[in-house]
């Protein structure tokens, strides 16, 4: 069975306060040690199944800021990769990049690597947005790093925006969105601000200095992003991800499809589709304790899960949910031995209530149901 591959690179200049992700802000970092413990992480796992002869499709270099280490230590990485494991022809390899931190030489030094996909981390052209979020770059620079990215011959550019910011009025994301059609990216990421535990922002949330949006904005914004980004050319794939015809992020699909994926570095998740329902595990979080024990051992991980049928079903039917696609009944039938109406009639009363719709042998969320998508997926587990 084909594989992905994660890679966290964990360190940051300033994490953002509404980030909940395994990042530290650093002065400096380790990249060699780092690199050094990647490898030797990787080298272990792919000497035995399910890794073991098989081939990889996807890469994802993701953090924190992957864009703080150099080119030269990412290509070390690679050859071994390449020496230990089999690569597809076709092997898409994506890094994640904060415009505060590129420059035409270091994108043109991950081009000749072939990082083939560039995620920028723009959020927002805004400035008052970009301020609020505590972002580090300037609306300038935004617009720069993506001159310098095509500079650089990144022809699958892929751009974060976030929507529902306090104080982000409908007009104020109408120019983001306007912004992001005029730098024709192949690919565009819409995430809505949710506030977690252990950050900044939620404890501003508690405490009353931080307003979130009203919820009538937020459906306003988020119907906006749906109609403009389709009226642009960008098919909507999954709840928060849009692209051009055959620019769909690969590797994404393999989370959203329930396939294999290895995870390497601190704080990062796997999971293999056998034994049994699955198995995930993750790794030792702190960067520091993480390279001592992936240098000593080849192996970091630090916790191990074997789901139960009723995990993975519920998990099959929210991966797959989360895509325009839909859930293959036949598949879920296939799976767990039961048709999903036998399995969940309540079902049965989310079509009828116009969550979800039934055709083509699938089911999928309607756009009233993509509303409220996190209560239909809790409804299954």
């Amino acid at each position: 069975m084909p594989f992905s591959l994660y890679v966290h690179i964990p360190y940051c200049l300033s994490k953002c306060p509404y980030c909940d992700f395994n990042a530290y802000a650093a002065q400096s970092w380790p990249e060699v040690r780092y690199i050094d413990a990647l490898c030797k992480e990787f080298a272990r796992y792919v000497q035995a199944p399910p890794w073991q002869d098989e081939t990889l499709e996807t890469i994802y270099f993701g953090g924190g800021t992957p864009s703080l280490f150099q080119p030269a230590l990412l290509e070390r990485f690679l050859t071994c990769v390449a020496k230990h494991c089999r690569l597809a022809p076709d092997v898409e390899i994506t890094l994640e990049a904060d415009p505060a931190t590129v420059s035409l030489d270091t994108l043109s030094g991950y081009r000749a690597l072939g990082i083939s996909r560039l995620s920028l981390g723009i959020q927002s052209f805004e400035s008052s947005v970009l301020r609020t979020l505590g972002r580090l770059h300037t609306r300038e620079e935004a617009l720069r790093s993506i001159e310098i990215a095509r500079a650089a011959k990144f022809f699958n550019l892929n751009i974060d925006l976030i929507f529902g910011v306090p104080n982000q009025t409908l007009a104020l994301l109408t120019r983001d969105l306007n912004q992001v059609f005029g730098c024709e990216p192949e690919h565009i990421s819409m995430y809505g601000l949710t506030y977690e535990e252990n950050t900044p922002f939620y404890a501003m949330r508690q405490k009353g200095i931080l307003q979130p949006v009203d919820e009538e904005t937020e459906v306003a914004m988020y119907t906006q992003v749906q109609s403009v980004c389709a009226a642009h050319g960008y098919e909507r794939y999954e709840i928060s991800n849009f692209a051009r015809p055959g620019y769909a992020s690969q590797h994404n699909l393999r989370y959203w499809q329930g396939g294999a994926y290895l995870g390497l570095g601190a704080g990062a998740h796997s999971f293999s589709c056998t034994p049994g329902w699955g198995v995930r595990w993750s790794n030792i979080r702190n960067p520091k304790a993480y390279m001592e024990q992936a240098l000593a051992t080849g192996q970091a991980d630090q916790y191990v899960e074997h789901l139960t049928e009723e995990q993975a079903r519920g998990e099959f039917l929210f991966l797959n949910l989360r895509q325009m696609d839909g859930m293959p009944l036949s598949e879920f039938a296939r799976r767990f031995g039961r048709s999903f109406f036998e399995q969940f009639p309540h079902a049965a009363d989310m079509v009828s209530e116009e969550l979800m719709t039934q055709s083509a042998g699938k089911v999928r969320l309607t756009p009233k149901g993509l509303l409220v998508a996190d209560s239909v997926f809790t409804s299954f587990f």
